[in-house]
């Protein structure tokens, strides 16, 4: 799990420091740069499953084009150095720093620091070489900057029983971060049926969450189950026999009880199919979600919160959240209040601009759900209302 990100000269972030929780949540101003933090993450991502592009490539996450190197650079200065670096704890963490032609790669685990410098584009066609030693066997580690392959030196029994673990613990911090996932902006069902689709590395269409929901007999109970806590609605598929064409279907589960197509009930429950979709991936565990609250009802807020906080206590999965919504904040911290979720697994940050620069405040939770910075980012706008409203009524 994702325990801290350092990102350095990416778009409006100079420098910064971010811990993360099971549920993480970035809160404030509109442009203030709560997503470029989580655009970075998917940028080094980039860099792991595709190194051999030019640097420009890297910038292109898929589901968003952020406009190459010389566009993404802290005040647009080509000389500085991206850097993005991704901590897991005790599996370790992985991190680049990326230039026009060329880029740094730092790998950091409990066995072994390895860093190496390499051209970009860069086709992992290179071997670093490392010593390690333990428990008297001596082995040597090959490490083309993403993956390690340790061999033993002294050639025993117990040194060749070893290698396969060792591998395995060096190359965790990259698994890990394969394993991040994303709900972006542009997100839902559109069609009334969906037949399987490829799924590219990072799946965001339609079509492609759709086939994620297809391929696994067991995400469509797991998404009803939620849909029934959060809308009162369960939600099934139906391939109709001898084709390859699956509906996507919910039913009432009070009034009216007819089933119908999940495209006929609207954005908001559109939306959190997608969502829930994206959280029970078998593959995913850090799942970086923008702005969930779009289209919802607050009472339908508060219930998904509920979903959340649970989903993050049992089900091993990282939340985390962009909002510009008191309702959903509110929302969250009332499942500490309640006990639902604990306030060290929550971790709530106001972002803002300072000049060219995003700065990133935590504002710690108490055990009774209070935060310790208010909501004072989302009163000011109230404020100036109830000024002008006042102003008029003299």
């Amino acid at each position: 799990m994702l325990t801290r990100l350092r990102v350095e000269n990416f778009r409006s972030i100079e420098k910064c420091e971010v811990d993360f929780r099971p549920v993480t949540i970035f809160f404030g101003p509109t442009s203030a740069g709560k997503s470029t933090l989580l655009y970075a993450l998917f940028v080094l991502r980039n860099f792991i499953l595709n190194p051999n592009q030019a640097v420009d490539g890297l910038f292109n996450l898929g589901f968003q084009n952020l406009g190459g190197f010389d566009a993404c650079v802290f005040n647009h200065s080509a000389s500085k150095t991206v850097g993005i670096f991704a901590d897991f704890g005790d599996v370790g963490g992985y991190g680049v720093g990326l230039r026009k032609t060329d880029a740094d790669i730092t790998a950091e685990t409990r066995l072994l620091n390895m860093t190496a410098k390499v051209a970009i584009p860069y086709g992992a066609n290179q071997s670093f070489s490392f010593n390690y030693d333990l428990d008297k066997e001596g082995f040597t580690i090959n490490w083309n900057g993403f993956a390690s392959t340790v061999s033993s030196r002294t050639g025993t029994t117990e040194g060749q029983a070893l290698t396969t673990r060792l591998a395995e613990q060096l190359n965790s911090p990259v698994e890990q971060i394969k394993r991040v996932d994303v709900c972006p902006h542009r997100r839902g069902f559109h069609k009334p049926s969906y037949s399987p689709a490829p799924l590219t590395p990072t799946p965001t269409s339609e079509d492609e969450v759709a086939t994620l929901i297809i391929n696994d007999q067991n995400a469509p109970p797991r998404i009803s189950i939620n849909t029934v806590e959060i809308f009162d609605r369960d939600f099934r598929t139906f391939t109709p026999p001898g084709t390859a064409t699956t509906f996507l279907q919910t039913t009432e589960q009070t009034g009216a009880r007819v089933p119908g197509l999940l495209v006929n009930d609207g954005f908001g429950v559109n939306q959190v199919v997608y969502m829930l979709a994206k959280i029970h991936r078998p593959d995913s565990q850090t799942i970086l979600i923008e702005e969930p609250e779009v289209h919802l009802h607050p009472t339908v807020i508060r219930r998904f919160a509920r979903v959340i906080a649970r989903l993050a206590s049992e089900e091993d999965k990282q939340l985390v959240f962009t909002t510009h919504s008191e309702q959903f904040l509110l929302s969250i911290l009332a499942c500490v209040k309640e006990q639902l979720l604990a306030p060290e697994h929550l971790r709530c940050y106001h972002v803002a601009r300072q000049g060219k620069q995003t700065i990133f405040t935590n504002e710690p939770v108490s055990e009774k759900g209070q935060i310790t910075g208010g909501l004072s980012s989302f009163m000011a706008g109230e404020l100036e209302d109830i000024k002008t409203f006042l102003s008029a009524a003299d």
